[in-house]
């Protein structure tokens, strides 16, 4: 991103070029004005920012002088330098512009079969509850029972019967609503690498305070387990 430097502020001869202990190649740029002003423009300094063509940030230093004013004084490498690793989203100069958060609720029918479970005495049986479906007596019906696949007289367990009185009535499903969570993030240069760890099971990163997310992000965060579903840029 390339910075801004204000109008009052005057661009000292004294900057300088050097090296670093990595051998690689340095400058530094100084700027006098109002301290207000230059204290303005040092709170929007960013690491990467473009100062001169060529020249991006690394670290600066504001210092005041007589009659409030004030030198800037910034440090700088040369820009493709400061060029963010794809491979590491940590990084200050890959870090979000901005970095919006969304809550949603999201709805899905499930099948009342889906409360069919492997323990007679606490769910319902699928395969019985499927016979007594098909059964044809209408009394051994009604009385839920039902004969096996041997013609034995079989009657539904108490967790069955349970299930079977919801299909009486006609219920084929249920609506449950979960939440899905959506991070928008947006760079001024190339962001970290996506589609990574899609279809996994994972906890989402907690939101940071510079972040904007609506309330309850954070307890719905601890309060269920994650799918990564979709990572587009």
């Amino acid at each position: 991103m390339s910075w801004r430097l204000p109008d009052s502020a005057i661009e000292q001869m004294r900057g300088h070029r050097g090296g670093d202990n990595a051998g690689g190649n340095t400058a530094e740029f100084a700027f006098k004005g109002p301290y207000a002003d230059l204290e303005t423009a040092r709170k929007n300094l960013a690491v990467g920012d473009v100062i001169v063509t060529g020249w991006s940030a690394v670290k600066w230093n504001l210092t005041p002088i007589s009659a409030g004013w004030g030198e800037l004084s910034i440090e700088c490498v040369p820009t493709e330098q400061t060029e963010p690793d794809p491979d590491d989203p940590e990084t200050d100069i890959a870090k979000p512009l901005e970095d919006l958060w969304f809550l949603r609720s999201c709805r899905n029918d499930v099948s009342i079969m889906a409360y069919c479970g492997p323990s007679p005495g606490a769910n319902p049986q699928r395969a019985d509850i499927e016979m007594w479906m098909k059964e044809t007596d209408k009394e051994l019906y009604d009385e839920d029972k039902f004969k096996d696949g041997k013609g034995v007289e079989q009657e539904l367990s108490d967790p069955s019967k349970a299930l079977a009185a919801k299909i009486r009535k006609g219920v084929q499903s249920v609506i449950r609503f979960y939440p899905l969570l959506t991070r928008k993030r947006v760079y001024a240069r190339q962001p970290p690498k996506c589609m990574e760890k899609l279809g996994y099971i994972d906890i989402p990163p907690s939101p940071g305070t510079d972040a904007k997310k609506p309330g309850g992000v954070d307890a719905a965060i601890s309060a269920h387990q994650w799918l990564k579903c979709q990572d587009d840029a």
